[in-house]
């Protein structure tokens, strides 16, 4: 699966913050304002006007500590306590005895959690498919609509986006996606600049990927996804190229294994929905208030962002772990041979701690292993504290936390010690695979 990354060209797209008026009526939860990014106490709660699709609306508030005049820190939700139990089957104390273990234990956990979870309604989902294009997933919308419904299930308990909007094609409905996105946003009243950068987004899903974000050539060979955050609202985009002749081959495809990837990267960004500092005006140019930069430049290493979208993410849409071994049967070496690492342990763990959330994304052969080396750490990290451990992490990134504080925090040791365990474990596995494709 190729992963066009969005935020390479965010810089270009994102907007800042909005000057806070100095008055405004009482809010109400759901209720109309008009004074963006506004903040107001009131009833010992703190509402902020956000933009919600086309309308900007008081959010539910915040409860605020101390004197009602002073705001309270921005807190993104988490469904478990903190840090989790060291007592399950795996631990990062005996994990070294478990190894073959691994994917069937994480396996077992995500679907744990979706059986586990309820919701009371769908999010919404707006999904266009090209007039002339024939889906990759057997059983078409409708599986992708269960596929939407089994990831909402799993991240339940966390933010999630409002909205999430779906364009699927192939090479001879691209400018029909691009027309379709530029109607779609224009009428929910989306930022141009953040339509125009969609554009070429869409076209980069069918054209050759030099590095994540840049492409070159004539859209042709649609195989690549791409998840963004909606820059000033609560939504989402995935915009998803279709009828590759290889793609009929990859379970990930036919699955809808790559709709839960791409899903999970909305919920990465969403832990930041809600957080002021995360909406944009037109009228500024400050990357901060972005949200997809937010957790992924922001915050978050590259392993991490790709790892759990490609492990988690697809473990999601699986029902049973052998439909999940078809998927995960590439995994290791998905994206083929890089020489970044060479998988012995001291370059596995020069590979998980050297990355800086600011550089990692420019790297493409570093930023690629996040599929392969970065799924199967997040394998490893799911069955040890399960599937909401891993993104409790970019909940704690989105209150202000560092990514090695964070990861401390969720598991209870140390980002030091846990990655040396981690890529012990890694170089263990890596043994068992075989050499790199060549």
């Amino acid at each position: 699966m190729k992963k066009l990354l969005a935020l390479v060209l965010a810089p270009l797209l994102i907007l800042g913050l909005f000057a806070t008026p100095a008055t405004a009526a009482t809010p109400k939860a759901g209720a109309k304002c008009s004074n963006f990014g506004e903040s107001i106490v009131s009833s010992g709660k703190k509402f902020t006007c956000l933009m919600v699709g086309s309308k900007q609306v008081w959010n539910k508030g915040v409860k605020v500590s101390g004197s009602a005049g002073k705001s309270a820190a921005f807190k993104a939700p988490i469904p478990i306590s903190l840090p989790v139990a060291q007592n399950g089957t795996i631990t990062f104390a005996n994990i070294q005895q478990h190894i073959s273990e691994i994917p069937q234990e994480a396996f077992k956990r995500v679907q744990a959690v979706i059986s586990a979870n309820s919701i009371s309604s769908q999010i919404a989902n707006d999904i266009h498919i090209g007039p002339n294009t024939e889906l990759d997933v057997i059983g078409g919308k409708s599986r992708i609509q269960e596929v939407l419904l089994q990831s909402q299930k799993l991240w339940s308990g966390f933010t999630q986006v409002s909205t999430f909007r779906i364009f699927l094609y192939n090479a001879k409905d691209e400018p029909w996606a691009e027309d379709q996105w530029v109607k779609t946003a224009r009428a929910a009243k989306y930022f141009e600049g953040e339509i125009q950068g969609e554009i070429k987004r869409i076209a980069g899903n069918c054209q050759e990927t030099l590095s994540p974000g840049v492409f070159k050539g004539a859209p042709s060979n649609c195989r690549g996804a791409d998840s963004t955050a909606i820059a000033n609202t609560n939504d989402a985009i995935l915009t998803i190229g279709q009828g590759t002749a290889d793609a009929k081959n990859d379970p990930s495809a036919t699955s809808g294994g790559i709709i839960g990837h791409e899903y999970a990267h909305s919920v990465q960004a969403a832990q930041w929905i809600g957080k002021p500092s995360s909406y944009c005006t037109p009228q500024t140019q400050s990357e901060k208030c972005n949200r997809s930069w937010n957790s992924n430049w922001g915050f978050s290493p590259c392993w991490l962002f790709e790892g759990l979208p490609n492990s988690i993410g697809v473990m999601g849409v699986n029902s049973n772990f052998d439909s999940f071994q078809l998927t995960r049967k590439n995994l290791p070496y998905g994206q083929g041979p890089s020489n970044v690492t060479d998988y012995t342990e001291a370059s596995l763990l020069k590979y998980l701690v050297n990355q800086s959330s600011r550089t990692c994304y420019a790297d493409g052969d570093l930023y690629r292993l996040g599929y392969t080396v970065g799924a199967i750490a997040v394998e490893a990290l799911t069955a040890i504290g399960g599937p909401q451990a891993v993104m409790a992490m970019y909940s704690l990134g989105a209150e202000g936390v560092e990514f090695t504080t964070a990861s401390q925090r969720v598991y209870g040791i140390s980002w030091s010690e846990g990655s040396k365990i981690l890529a012990k474990v890694l170089a263990a596995e890596y043994a068992t695979y075989g050499a790199p494709p060549r």
